[in-house]
């Protein structure tokens, strides 16, 4: 996976660092989000369980974090989409630049690789999922599914849906969604509250719970495997 920091048009469109696995020209894109604290690096584990003949994006968010982060004590270190906020209402300041950003990113990527412009596949963990979830529905003629893993829908105040951004509709191959039941960073809860949410927008879902905490387990880097390869055709 190449490193891409400089002398690039997707850098220069957005300002983001990001590794990528050149595939096939003309297939399909998956963008990788990471969650908070994460960055270009870490997404990598779930390379495996995308089609080799896919072009795959890793990006790293533009906030670093700091020791004592209000909301992200626990983290060390890594980098941030959005500045950390109580679940499941995101960063109200920082929400819409991010999907912006990641719009922009998006586009740029197409260009610069040759892919598939309409079958363009979204991969989050966490913070990511929740990106992945609100540019899902921002952009549903560009991207064809996205993959939750740990993740959340963002809500408006009085709204199940993510604020401050124009929602088109939802991807025609809609979404796999993987979460652990003892997870105690973002609760179960929110989980099956994203899954009811985009079915009653009338997305299919793929929805699976295991007995873990804020991770996938081998079983779920199958069923990502597969959705994939079956949603994809490759």
């Amino acid at each position: 996976m190449r490193l891409i920091q400089s002398d690039d048009p997707v850098v220069e469109a957005t300002g983001l660092v990001y590794r990528v696995r050149r595939g096939t020209a003309g297939a399909p894109m998956v963008l990788m989000l990471h969650g908070l604290g994460g960055d270009e690096d870490v997404m990598w584990i779930f390379g495996n369980t995308i089609p080799p003949q896919a072009t795959v994006l890793s990006p790293r968010a533009p906030i670093r974090l700091t020791p004592g982060t209000p909301l992200a004590e626990y983290m060390s270190g890594g980098y941030s989409w959005l500045r950390p906020s109580p679940l499941p209402q995101p960063d109200r300041a920082t929400f819409a630049t991010a999907v912006d950003l990641l719009r922009r990113f998006m586009s740029a990527a197409i260009e610069v690789y040759n892919v598939d412009r309409a079958n363009v596949y979204l991969l989050g963990f966490s913070q990511g999922a929740a990106l992945s979830y609100a540019l899902s529905l921002a952009e549903p003629d560009t991207i064809a599914g996205a993959i939750a893993l740990a993740g959340f829908l963002p809500e408006g105040e009085g709204q199940p849906t993510p604020p401050d951004i124009p929602l088109h509709g939802t991807p025609r191959r809609g979404y796999l969604i993987l979460h652990g039941l003892d997870d105690d960073q973002v609760k179960i809860r929110w989980a099956r509250k994203a899954r009811d949410t985009l079915r009653a927008l009338g997305a299919p879902v793929e929805y699976h719970e295991y007995s873990l905490d804020h991770k996938v387990s081998s079983q779920g880097m199958r069923t990502m495997q597969e959705w994939l390869k079956r949603n994809t055709n490759l």
